[in-house]
């Protein structure tokens, strides 16, 4: 069930999914959606045809909602910028036993109040070979843990863990690939779906 936390009580707390205040800005993340999804085939004319495989993306998908203060523009504002640290723990090992850990962060832009909102990222196919050391990936069987913080103006502000904790911190235990998670537009999808997830400006 989703809690509310005034800011420093939620910095003093573990990670826990629901609704934080930060001044007139409150947010609401929900659970993390993580799925396996193959590379778009579009096709177009005068440019001759090439043979190729679709393969397999990591996709994550985290719905969210802002509340505005009415000095802030209230359900009629937006907010600038909002910034989210993706925690994504594979099934998968070094040779000295850490686990394998993508991490994203991502600042997203342009956030309207009140609505629905989604904020994609993305690991392409080859990365995710090279890290799980095999051809295809399965968000069921490939995923181990995930975990994300939601910051706003350098304080974490809201954020979930399938583990109930911020397992990301014991970093000694983890070999963390940084930056490698792409935005959408960085992707095949980046022409698809129109308005359903707000823009970003990779951190």
């Amino acid at each position: 069930m989703m809690k509310i936390y005034i800011v420093l009580a939620f910095l003093a707390s573990g990670i826990t999914a629901g609704l934080a205040q930060s001044e007139s800005v409150q947010v609401k993340g929900e659970k993390l959606q993580i799925n396996s999804i193959q590379t778009p085939q579009f096709s177009a004319s005068n440019v001759g045809e090439k043979r190729w495989r679709p393969k397999d993306w990591l996709e994550v998908d985290l719905p969210f909602e802002i509340k505005l203060a009415n000095d802030a523009g209230g359900r009629n504002g937006s907010l600038a910028v909002l910034t989210v640290n993706f925690y994504i723990g594979l099934n998968a090992q070094t040779k000295d036993g850490k686990y394998e850990v993508i991490k994203g962060v991502f600042n997203y832009v342009d956030i309207p109040a009140s609505e629905k909102c989604h904020g994609l990222a993305y690991v392409a196919p080859a990365t995710l070979r090279r890290i799980l050391m095999k051809e295809n990936f399965t968000a069921n069987s490939d995923i181990k843990a995930w975990g994300y913080e939601v910051m706003l103006d350098g304080k974490r502000v809201a954020g979930d863990s399938s583990m109930g904790a911020a397992w990301w911190e014991k970093a000694e235990s983890f070999n963390m690939n940084d930056g490698v998670m792409l935005s959408k537009a960085e992707t095949p999808f980046g022409i698809l779906w129109g308005d359903y997830d707000v823009g970003v400006k990779k951190q």
